[in-house]
């Protein structure tokens, strides 16, 4: 049976699914130790002094690294001279946030931190460039010494093709600016590194796609010869190109062990993954599009600026990447483009899956969409006609062989019944629900010529007495699937079944050299040269068996070289073999792609891939006009593969590439506030969820590809770039909106629909409201010079909490005894520890006591009490609580069950939801703000980021909201709660519970007991709507509605309780009264809330457009309630 074509499973199943997989972390020789490293903390400034004695004076500390222990003026080599500016730690100047500056290796990480803590720093300010339009001002200042003497790294300004000829043609065009956000990664596991020097070598356990880089570049830094240095085999946790280069810090643990002789680790943290590796350019890319009078491209003209943080890296050929995206995916008769790369004082930029591809297609895809539109075709058939041919070379270079573009495309309208759901520019009439189709085309280079050696591989492959064969590969497999397929190649030519096959991959002791997994190169490199050394190991033992059977008409067959007459297995020929060594017959070799032409030989425009794959996806999307949410109903993707080696595979890269564009265009995008990251974590980034990924459609369209092997094409990459443009041009086809920049976010679609529908914006009376003057005054003096003030000189007096470790947990029986416990200083509440816990990783508190309140029956407990009410204990967890108000209270049940995940459900208590800290992104993520730092510290949300988590309701100095979704169901549902003391009990309402932003009006020592619902709470009407970043997220603005209907349909009372949208859960009480007694519809709630709204509300210049969702999400709930109502 072939093993080509089969969807076989993983090599490494067992070992990822048992969790045996060891990964780099993993694998610690004896006597490692761990390192931190020093981070700048401002985005600009020289270094005035740097003194590491008293870190080195920490017990426990072996090395402490700075730029001094690096030869001086060696760099990174990154994309090469003249583009390497990197040194590996800063010199005399930090360029952004985080820029390494020393790093230290010590017994512990509690040393190692610590040392890092003492090391001492002296800056001078510099002014930041933190846009490339503060980079590319007149007076700027300049990152570094560039050849047109200011902040531009890179620039180029040419065309392809007959320009004036593609003017003179054009009948139509459109213009548009398109701008592509920073995104990170997000791999499962961060970065890691274990450095080793001894015996005169340089041992490496590191998280790469890439070994060939991290060898190289450790030799050239550090003056060794290649054999010198060696990458072990390790399991890797996902790259997405985060890994396909060295990291930079491969280079601080092998220097902190080259100096203390000890193996060192160093292991990113969540944070420092988010916050310090190289995330995706972002790029801003103007694009005129012409096409002639029957609908043909004509003409390209591109202006496109790119972010290349604070040093180059790879930004060169990332913007090359993107430009000539322009000359190969269709045919028009010219390009030309005019591009700068653009020093920031960020983050540096990277590689990531696409490379530079995605953000140019944004702008490509829907010129696609507009110009068929003004040439009065459908999208398709317009792509269909401007498609390239096989055999041709594209504008670019490019020199395409197969070409099934037109296939994917006739086959994806089919998939997503382009015909019957398109609205082609026509918004439907109706209140609900706005519904769209896109499409887009994608293409990708299956490897490419961009580094010496890119047209080359290696490998090899043993036979063994004992029948395994065992494929070696110098390259890493990053969660591909990149070893199985080797494994298939091998066991295809060599007739083997996959079980007696095994492959060593990265090992560099063990494989032959190989660049790496990097621009979709794995299987088409990888592969041509496992297939090369397969049929090298298959003559050889041809040769072997001919000898053996005596006759020269042999061939390999079922494992076994067989004649005509006679057969002997594979295994039985290798110590027949002079050069079998110890059981086992090798043979390794490179293979050199011939069709491959390298940038820098002078060729004007080279064909760096030996082939291209091809796909056209379609998007249909729903987009809720009340609330801005954009939902992904339906999705079909047709790839032009090749042939899928591994069907399954194929299918899984699909996926999970159109999923991580998706992100990038539904929510995805690094933010910063001084040049500081403001989301460096999971909670706070919108990755998609598994229970928001639509359906995934995937067709396979198979065929001939003669350069590649078994004539399979690349599929890594492609996946991701039609995503993002298939989902605007579906977005403008529900909406009739065009949009241009990414992310497609609530706050986004939900302005750019009010203004379409030409609602005037609100009007707050600020002047006839002398109670909001004062916070007035404060926000308009932020940007002359107050917040400068209390972020330059409040912030040195803010307090900052000394870590500490939890000396005790105790288990109290009584709340009587919880009471007494929590008298002892330093000691705090603990429920599911959900919250506190991560508080504590955020050193927002350092409790060295915790009482946990689980062992407290009446906190355990839901009891029904002699007057009808409800007693639920606080330390009830969220699952529990769900369970029991399923039946009861729908309303509540339904709010529990947008909380978080199920496990979270499973350990997450009553009163812990309700004593939930603030989600402000400032606060949690360590600045040093007005609740955090103190009074003399600014808010950072003011001038900041404000759009999602911060009041547009009654904020003040603070504007942080409460964040728990029980506080804003309780409160419609007139829940009290019962606080107890050592003075006793009390009960309070929800409204009395908080006094500001996630804060309890808690006596000294008391704790929440349990929440009260009233009598009679089955009997009621409610509805609870949440508008949340992905399932499970805290609430950007929720509503709770309960009602009490008499039998002809009034409403005899009524409480509406928003979330998310004040400092605490807020109810618009004139709303709530004109209503009662009444037979209301959803419009009369929506007019009569627009009003309230209008005098109750503060809103920031950013989060405005949560007063619009506020109202979409009443009238969701009002309807519902009517018709239950009604029923």
């Amino acid at each position: 049976m072939s093993a080509i074509g089969r969807s076989v499973r993983p090599l490494d199943w067992q070992e990822k699914t048992t969790g045996t997989a060891r990964y780099a972390a993993d694998q610690p020789p004896e006597g490692t130790l761990v390192a931190r490293v020093l981070r700048s903390p401002l985005p600009h400034a020289d270094l005035r002094g740097l003194d590491v004695s008293a870190a080195l004076r920490v017990p426990g500390v072996h090395a402490v690294i700075t730029a001094a222990d690096f030869p001086a003026g060696r760099l990174y080599e990154h994309s090469g001279a003249p583009y390497s500016d990197r040194p590996p730690l800063a010199v005399d100047r930090v360029l952004y946030v985080g820029h390494e500056i020393a790093a230290v290796a010590a017994e512990t990480a509690e040393a190692a931190d610590e040392a890092v803590r003492r090391i001492k720093v002296r800056y001078r300010r510099r002014k930041p460039v933190l846009t490339v339009a503060d980079a590319l001002a007149p007076g700027a200042p300049q990152l570094h010494r560039r050849a047109d003497g200011g902040n531009v790294a890179v620039a180029t300004a040419e065309h392809w093709g007959d320009v004036d000829l593609a003017q003179a043609n054009a009948h139509v065009s459109t213009r548009g600016t398109f701008r592509y956000p920073r995104v990170t990664h997000a791999c499962m596991e961060p970065n890691t590194t274990i450095a080793w020097w001894h015996d005169e070598r340089l041992e490496m356990w590191t998280s790469s796609q890439a070994p060939h880089f991290v060898v190289h570049e450790l030799a050239a830094l550090f003056g060794l010869e290649l054999d010198q240095v060696v990458c072990r085999d390790v399991a890797v946790g996902g790259g997405f190109g985060s890994k396909s280069k060295i990291s930079e810090h491969e280079a601080l643990a092998a220097a902190l062990s080259m100096k203390c002789g000890r193996p060192v680790l160093i292991e990113l943290t969540r944070a420092e993954e988010f916050a310090f590796t190289k995330p995706r350019h972002a790029f801003e890319t103007t694009l005129e599009a012409h096409a002639d009078a029957d609908g043909r491209l004509c003409f390209l003209d591109a202006v496109i600026d790119v972010d290349n943080g604070a040093y180059n890296h790879y930004g060169p050929s990332v913007m090359r990447a993107g430009i000539k995206q322009l000359g190969s995916m269709y045919r028009p008769d010219a390009v030309r483009w005019d591009a700068r790369l653009v020093d920031t004082n960020l983050v540096p930029g990277g590689q990531f899956r696409g490379y530079g591809q995605p953000q140019t297609a944004i702008a490509l895809e829907t010129a696609m969409d507009e110009l068929a539109e003004k040439c009065g075709q459908d999208p398709i058939e317009f792509r269909i006609h401007n498609s390239g041919l096989p055999d041709t070379t594209q504008l670019s270079g490019s020199q395409i062989g197969s070409n099934r573009l037109r296939e994917c495309l006739a086959q994806v309208r089919e998939r997503i019944d382009w015909d019957a759901k398109r609205n082609g520019g026509r918004v439907r009439p109706g209140a609900g629900p706005l519904r769209g189709v896109g499409v887009s085309s994608g293409m990708h280079a299956s490897g490419s010529y961009a580094y010496p050696g890119g047209n080359t591989s290696a490998a090899g492959i043993e036979v063994r007495t004992t029948g395994e064969v065992v494929v070696r590969f110098g390259g890493a497999d990053a969660g591909t699937g990149q070893r199985t397929i080797l494994g298939q190649i091998a066991a295809e030519v060599l007739g083997v079944p996959m079980d007696r096959v095994s492959v060593i991959m990265a090992d560099w002791d063990e494989t032959p050299p190989d660049m790496g997994a990097w621009s979709s190169r794995g299987t088409h490199m990888g592969g041509h040269a496992v297939r090369q050394t397969a049929e090298a190991v298959a003559a050889r033992l041809c040769e072997l068996g001919a000898e053996k059977l005596g006759t020269a008409e042999v061939e390999v067959r079922d494992g076994r070289v067989a004649s005509a007459a006679d057969s002997v297995a594979i295994e039985d020929l290798v110590d027949l073999a002079d050069e079998s060594v110890d059981g086992s017959l090798r043979i390794d070799t490179e293979y050199v792609e011939p069709k491959m032409q390298p940038y820098w030989t002078g060729i004007p425009r080279p064909n760096i891939s030996a082939t291209y794959a091809y796909a056209a996806h379609a998007i249909e999307v729903e987009v809720d006009p009340g609330t801005g949410v954009i939902r992904v109903v339906d999705y079909a993707a047709v790839h032009d593969i090749g042939r899928a080696i591994n069907p399954a595979l194929v299918e899984g890269q699909i996926v999970g590439g159109a999923i991580q564009g998706l992100g990038a265009a539904l929510g995805e995008k690094l933010i910063y506030e001084d040049g500081r990251l403001v989301n460096d974590g999971y909670l706070h980034y919108p990755l998609p969820r598994a229970t928001t990924v639509p359906s995934m459609d995937v067709t396979l369209i198979e065929g001939p590809e003669p350069a590649g092997p078994f004539d399979a094409k690349s599929v890594g990459e492609i996946a991701l770039i039609p995503a993002a443009p298939a989902l605007l041009n579906a977005v403008y086809d529900a909406t009739g909106i065009r949009f241009r920049e990414l992310p497609l976010t609530p706050d986004v679609v939900l302005a750019a629909l009010r203004e379409r529908d030409g609602v005037r914006p609100r009007r707050h009376h600020l002047a006839r409201r002398p109670s909001r003057w004062q916070i007035e005054l404060f926000r308009r003096l932020y940007p002359y010079g107050l917040h400068l003030l209390l972020d330059r000189l409040g912030t040195r007096f803010a307090r900052r909490r000394t870590p500490r470790p939890v000396e005790q947990v105790t288990r109290p029986g009584t709340v009587a005894e919880a009471v007494a416990e929590l008298a002892a200083p330093d000691t705090a509440v603990i429920g599911g520890g959900t919250d506190l816990l991560v508080q504590r990783d955020q050193a927002l508190t350092f409790p060295t006591v915790l009482v946990g309140t689980g062992g407290i029956a009446t906190m355990r407990n839901v009891d029904e009490q002699p007057d009808g009410s409800w007693w639920i204990g606080a330390a009830v967890t969220l699952a529990e609580l769900a369970a029991w108000a399923e039946g009861r209270v729908p309303m509540l049940a339904e709010a529990v069950r947008t909380i978080a995940s199920a496990q979270i459900r499973e350990v997450a208590t009553v009163g812990g939801n309700l004593g939930q800290e603030k989600r402000c992104w400032f606060f949690r993520n360590g600045f040093d703000c007005y609740k955090r730092g103190g009074v003399s510290c600014p808010c950072y949300a003011v001038q900041g980021d404000h759009r999602l988590h911060h009041a547009a309701i009654g904020g003040h100095r603070c504007q942080a909201v409460t964040p728990s979704d029980l506080a804003t169901v309780f409160d419609a549902l007139d829940a009290r709660v019962r606080l107890t003391g050592p003075s006793g009990s009390r009960e309070i309402s929800i409204a009395e519970l908080y006094v500001g932003p996630a804060e309890l009006d808690l006596r000294r020592d008391e704790l929440v007991e349990a929440v009260l619902l009233p009598a009679g709470v089955a009997e009621r009407v409610g509805a609870f709507a949440k508008l949340q970043q992905w399932d499970g997220d805290f609430a950007l603005v929720s509503v709770a509605l309960c009602v009490s209907p008499d039998p002809d349909g009034r409403w005899a009372s009524v409480r509406y309780t928003f979330g998310g949208l004040a400092a605490t859960p807020w109810r618009p009480r004139r709303l709530c009264a004109e209503l009662a007694g009444t037979t209301p519809t959803a419009d009369i709630v929506t007019s009569l809330l627009d009003k309230e709204l209008e005098w109750e509300a503060h809103p920031l210049p950013g989060n405005r457009w949560k007063l619009d969702a506020a109202v979409g999400l009443a009238r969701e709930v009002t309807e519902r309630a009517l018709g239950v109502g009604h029923e």
